[in-house]
């Protein structure tokens, strides 16, 4: 059993992994774009060239910026947090307590797969059975529909709400990741697969990770 879950433990880290070298040059667009879109607005207001659109492309960045960046920083907790009650807490214990906090954010984030699938007009049959069994029922929500358009750019805003579900989806793949980790931590700690995984701050510890 515990070789079959260090596999698949293996198995994710492959797919997480492979989900952060694809985000990161996205990220790194994003913020180039971003950059380069203040910078033209500043020097539109100098020279008083009208740029409406600078406003509107600004509203896309921003929230594609954050739902890139949160699958990598939820895998490598690069977020603010109270870790001295953990801290605290023998090895087995913490474990334990981290592990029913992933299992919230788990449920947390198949409510958010949910709802920001509606958001771009999609019904979630499949996720509806997962949550009622959780004992939450979203069936009276419908999937969003209106073709709202970004003015200016003419763009539906839908098509911006896409990166919601997709982060949510990659978001759930580090999550089980993370939940694997701490139940084979609680049965063999010492295992290799068992260490954290990384933030960004500690570069040196980040490979292979």
């Amino acid at each position: 059993m515990l070789r079959s879950l260090s596999w698949l433990i293996i198995a994710l880290r492959g797919v997480n992994r492979f989900v952060e070298w694809l985000l990161k040059p996205l990220v790194a667009l994003c913020m180039a774009c971003m950059l380069a879109t203040v910078v033209w607005t500043v020097t539109a207001r100098l020279a008083g060239i009208s740029a409406p659109w600078t406003e509107k492309v600004m509203l896309i960045l921003l929230p594609a910026l954050a739902f890139l960046v949160a699958p990598i920083a939820y895998r490598r907790a690069a977020n603010v947090s109270l870790d001295i009650v953990v801290d605290l807490l023998p090895q087995r214990l913490a474990r334990l307590h981290l592990l029913g906090v992933h299992l919230l954010i788990g449920v947390i984030l198949l409510v958010a797969l949910d709802l920001t699938l509606r958001k771009v007009g999609i019904r979630p049959v499949m996720l509806d059975p997962v949550l009622l069994a959780l004992g939450i029922d979203l069936g009276s929500i419908r999937p969003f529909r209106a073709p709202i358009r970004i003015p200016v750019l003419g763009i539906e805003w839908r098509y911006v709400y896409m990166i919601m579900p997709v982060s949510m989806g990659l978001m759930l793949l580090a999550n089980v990741e993370l939940l694997l980790r701490y139940v084979l931590g609680l049965f063999d700690p010492r295992d290799r697969l068992v260490s954290p995984v990384r933030s960004f701050d500690q570069a040196h510890a980040n490979v292979g990770q």
